[in-house]
């Protein structure tokens, strides 16, 4: 059997047991010190290394303590002005991250089509490149030692994607501009790496799949010319194929690359070397780094016959970093011992990494012409076996349930502008609301851990829950917000508390995945037919609305939501899947009604990362995106007002999708933005109801009355007075209740302010 290279690209940096996550509070919180949470992530980091046996190459360097773009604006030096008094290092890091008096944190966006979030870089007229890589050079170091020069692998990310991901304000500074100022910095850094005796770096450009023809004058100012000889370079991309000209440009022998290594999960890279050939080494992401699930022999060994036949030079290794996985299936002992059929085709990130080694044999057993069935069988058994087990009356019915669905399960009863006459009526000009979530208290979570023990039966469970929407009903009702929610205490997750209700749905017990910083989430795993079998949120939603005279929001999680932020099947369409869990959501907002409730938020925040690149895929994916909203809101009736809530992303390039939604108001994340977000709305004719943030939920600092009235009239020069909704940017779960208070009573109280400016405006009809 032929010896094939093996490559890793990343690992999940919170540890088996969420270790990073917990030291990141507790430092905030200032219960240990920095080095304790180093020694923490540096543990985490260790076991990770451990469970790399058998790969020719282990990435190092990348223990990030909040993100992959944030580290390197941090080393960089590269901050803004508000940041400029802050001293280099770990707490400024986390400064930009978190904000700090005076000093809002920088924007926050989803990480290309993933529920991964990052930083965005700025370079205003006060930046400039004060370059400290110590830290990271410490941890590459560190690397080498236990793993070996010939195995450590240092990644970096590289400078075109970093200014391409960089807001510039600077007078007189582009993109171009910026990866001229940064190649020096690079040459030096790739010295010190070399200095450390390895053999290759991984220089990561995830701008590659972008297919922006703008790139390339970028790739061409930085390469070779950052690189350093002596050395392999392995440059990284991920999450689609590269396209032609960026394909085409890797392969180019001007631009000193030694190994390219692309996702071979999605879009279509094999075909992009069918059409132009290799003449370079292949990194092979063939492994799945996205999903749960066992690579499919079906689907996998046509894929690897077809390289093995060209006569190429390639590596196996994951589609990408595996940081979007859990950490091992073998923490789940409930569906192990419950014998799931889904855990038999399971693989988390360990997994993975097994599945990386089984490639490369099965590739050196092709290679020899050797059989390799030895290696496959209990795969194919797996699959065979999972798949029989999913055939069930259920899920014929939810199929059978699809195929009705009629042209006109997708239509309002009525346009915009007539029900919106019979919506809320009364309620005041600029009508106050919150997005969802209050405080998760340390409080709420021990009633949860002790029901979910057992300590406390269902009914004791629900008294407690129903204590804590008193007191967020009490709360808002005395600050004077208009549109109230329960809160959701009962709810760990947005998408958790709906999936674990669904039929068809599994969840893990430990399948931990970072979203951002120390916020984990645990996705669902889609493994059959999905279907509802009893209402989700009608018991709490009758209890928080006979607690007051005002409008409660029923609150539902949207079916592209729940989708994007779960594990998929594979074997059928993200859409047919999307449609599934449309139907659930529209019985459940027939079941709202029933219950009395007229005004129902249904959220779609990741609608957005889950966008393809290329225009065609774009569109298709947009079209049925926006049809499984419509499918689960449009049975609502003409009085029903319809919300929904998106965040951190750029909406730029979908807002007429989002127009199509058809909903009443649209409430979106803009604290950390300009009004650039609102103008664009404007330009395409946008003039549902609209509820940009007014501050920024995911900082520690309390805005003042004043900023929020500066902000609060900033929209008003851009949205009309009767479309406005006030609002903050996001679900206040991960606040305290002190500054939720205080934020929210100086939200109420600059609307008040503006309000009485505004007086000579007719009442509003939202």
């Amino acid at each position: 059997m032929k010896f094939v290279t093996t490559s890793s690209l990343g690992f999940p940096r919170m540890g088996p047991n969420r270790e990073l996550k917990f030291a990141l509070e507790k430092y905030w919180k200032g219960s240990i010190s920095q080095d304790d949470l180093l020694h923490v992530a540096r543990s985490v980091e260790d076991a990770a290394w451990a469970l790399h046996a058998g790969l020719t190459k282990i990435t190092v360097g990348d223990q990030y303590l909040y993100d992959f773009v944030l580290m390197m604006t941090e080393s960089l030096g590269i901050v803004p002005k508000r940041f400029a008094n802050q001293p280099p290092g770990i707490d400024r890091l986390f400064a930009m991250a978190r904000g700090i008096d005076g000093a809002p944190a920088l924007s926050m966006k989803k990480w290309i089509t993933s529920n991964y979030h990052y930083m965005v870089p700025e370079y205003d007229e006060t930046s400039q490149i004060h370059a400290d890589f110590s830290r990271f050079l410490e941890d590459c170091r560190r690397g080498v030692t236990a793993l070996g020069a010939d195995c450590a692998t240092p990644v970096l990310l590289g400078p075109v994607s970093f200014a391409y991901l960089t807001k510039i304000s600077a007078p007189g500074m582009s993109k171009s501009t910026l990866v001229v100022l940064l190649l020096p910095v690079y040459q030096a850094l790739m010295q010190e790496l070399v200095g450390l005796g390895v053999k290759e770096i991984q220089i990561h450009e995830p701008c590659l799949v972008f297919n922006d023809p703008s790139i390339t004058p970028l790739l061409d100012a930085a390469y070779p010319a950052i690189l350093a000889p002596d050395v392999t370079i392995n440059m990284v991309s991920y999450m689609d194929d590269v396209g032609d000209a960026n394909y085409q440009w890797l392969m180019s022998a001007t631009n000193g690359i030694h190994v390219v290594s692309l996702d071979f999960t999605r879009g279509d890279t094999l075909a992009l070397v069918d059409k132009y050939g290799a003449t370079k080494a292949i990194g092979c992401g063939l492994v799945d780094a996205r999903n749960v699930w066992k690579f499919d022999p079906a689907k996998v060994l046509p894929v690897l016959k077809s390289l093995v036949s060209k006569g190429i030079a390639f590596r196996i290794q994951p589609s990408s970093t595996l940081q979007f996985l859990p950490w091992t299936v073998e923490r789940e002992e409930k569906l192990i011992a419950e014998n799931h059929p889904a855990v038999q085709v399971m693989a988390f990130a360990k997994e993975k990494l097994d599945e990386v080694v089984r490639l490369a044999k099965i590739a050196g057993c092709m290679l020899d012409g050797e059989d390799s069935n030895h290696l496959l069988a209990d795969y194919e058994s797996a699959w065979k076996s999972f798949v029989d087990s999913r055939v069930t009356s259920q899920s014929l019915s939810v199929r059978d349930r699809l195929q009705a669905v009629q042209l006109s399960d997708f239509r309002r009863s009525s346009d915009y502008l007539e029900r919106r006459k019979e919506q809320l009526k009364g309620l005041p000009p600029l009508p106050t609301t919150t997005i969802g979530s209050f405080p998760q208290t340390s409080a709420i979570r021990r009633v949860r851990a002790a029901w979910k023990k057992g300590l406390l039966n269902d009914s004791e469970y629900q008294a407690a829950m129903d204590q804590q929407i008193a007191y967020c009903i009490g709360v808002q009702e005395t600050l004077g917000l208009d549109i109230l929610v329960h809160g959701e205490p009962e709810r760990t997750d947005m998408v958790e508390f709906f999936g674990e209700q669904l039929e068809g749905i599994v969840f893990t017990q430990h399948g931990w995945v970072q979203s951002f910083g120390s916020r984990c989430v645990r996705p669902p795993v889609f493994w059959n037919d999905i279907s509802r079998p009893f209402p989700m949120t009608t018991r709490e939603y009758k209890v928080a609305q006979s607690l007051t005279e005002k409008p409660v929001k029923g609150m539902l999680t949207g079916p592209i939501t729940i989708l994007n932020w779960s594990f998929p099947r594979i074997d059928i369409s993200r859409r047919e899947q999307a449609f599934q869990v449309a139907l659930c959501i529209r019985d459940e907002i027939r079941d709202l009604e029933e219950a009395g409730c007229i005004v129902i938020q249904v959220d779609e925040p990741a609608l957005r990362e889950g966008m393809p690149f290329r225009e065609t895929e774009r569109n298709e994916y947009l079209g049925w995106a926006v049809d499984a909203f419509r499918l689960s809101t449009a049975g609502a009736k003409s009085e029903t007002q319809i919300h929904t809530h998106m965040c951190y992303c750029e909406f730029q390039d979908c807002m007429h999708a989002i127009d199509r939604m058809d909903t009443d108001v649209n409430s979106i994340e803009n604290a950390r933005s300009d009004n650039a977000t609102l103008k664009a709305f404007k330009s395409i004719g946008y003039t549902k109801g609209f509820g940009p943030g007014l501050y920024d939920i995911h900082s520690p600092v309390v805005p003042s009355k004043e900023e929020i009235e500066a902000k609060l009239r900033s929209f008003l020069t851009v949205l009309d007075l009767d479309q406005t909704v006030v609002n903050p940017d996001c679900g206040l779960k991960t606040r305290g209740w002190p500054e939720t208070i205080a934020a929210l009573r100086n939200m109420v109280d600059a609307t008040a302010v503006v309000r009485k400016e505004l007086s000579t405006c007719l009442p509003c009809s939202m």
